[in-house]
């Protein structure tokens, strides 16, 4: 953020108490160009009684409405029906703020397995990976987004109001992993040259995620990525598509990306455990990578 500034204050009068409405914006540009929250808060004192936020990006093209004006309508309408009526208002406390992310432990990580075949061949190169993080003295966990309760992302950019999303489901728990972990790793096949839609709703998903570490104003310790993903079709290039994904998710997540892993040709074997030498190469990638996470 690059500044905040009052719009409107004034003393309001509740229960022949006063306290001090106020709307303030705050220029949120370095998430997104010309992004602008604007926050109303009645308060006494410390004791914050009221909150109200919005931001400019939730404004498609062609509404009537802005967010600034929202904004001030608000304000006026507190101003008038605060003394009257506070019980509408302050009866149940505001939305708390979101707190800094939690110190990250570096000898942790997680496994995104992206694949909805349970028992193909991404889900056998997620276990070699596993397998290679705890070899390494990484306490390692997999989480297959297929098996989760993940909605799509509606790009309602609310998470840029207090730095969370507005949909309940499990990606609670997938923020709260990404946030104490060390290294992060994408297990994908190559799906219709992108990643599966469940590990693709999880990506959108951490939109709020990014909104978090803007509006807490950090990091919280290093984190890298890396991303290890199975074509069916033979040769790199058919790589680049999920690399682009990937690279956008770590860049998101503000995570480092270490390298890859990738293993083509999968359809012609089926299982890529028959091929002479793969395993042992794979597995020996792994650990040149991790140990730069390790070390």
């Amino acid at each position: 953020m690059h500044g905040a500034w009052i719009l409107r204050s004034v003393e309001v009068v509740v229960d022949g108490r006063p306290g001090l409405l106020v709307l303030k914006g705050e220029d949120l540009s370095a998430a997104y160009p010309g992004m602008v929250r604007y926050t109303l808060e009645f308060r006494r004192g410390e004791d914050v009684l009221y909150t109200y936020r919005t931001n400019t990006y939730e404004y498609p093209p062609g509404t009537s409405q802005t967010a600034e004006s929202v904004a001030l309508t608000a304000f006026h309408r507190l101003r008038q029906e605060l003394p009257d009526r506070p019980e509408a208002f302050v009866l149940h406390p505001p939305e708390p703020a979101v707190g800094p992310l939690p110190l990250r432990a570096p000898s942790t990580a997680v496994v995104l397995q992206g694949s909805p075949r349970q028992h193909g061949n991404s889900a056998i190169l997620a276990g070699w990976t596993t397998d290679a993080c705890r070899d390494a003295g990484l306490r390692c966990e997999t989480l297959c987004p297929a098996e989760m309760r993940i909605e799509e992302c509606t790009g309602c950019f609310r998470c840029y109001n207090a730095g969370r999303c507005v949909i309940d489901d499990d990606m609670v728990a997938i923020y709260r992993t990404l946030a104490a972990v060390g290294l992060v790793i994408v297990c994908t096949p190559v799906y219709a040259e992108t990643v599966p839609a469940a590990l693709k709703a999880v990506i959108d998903r951490c939109q709020a995620y990014r909104a978090r570490r803007l509006l807490t104003g950090g990091e919280s310790g290093r984190q890298a990525g890396i991303l290890c993903a199975v074509s069916g079709q033979v040769g790199a290039e058919n790589f680049v598509c999920v690399s682009r994904v990937a690279g956008s998710f770590f860049r998101l997540i503000g995570a480092e990306m270490l390298g890859e892993v990738l293993v083509d040709g999968a359809d012609a074997v089926n299982d890529i455990r028959t091929v002479a030498g793969k395993e042992e190469g794979v597995r020996a990638e792994l650990r040149a990578l991790i140990s730069r996470v390790a070390d």
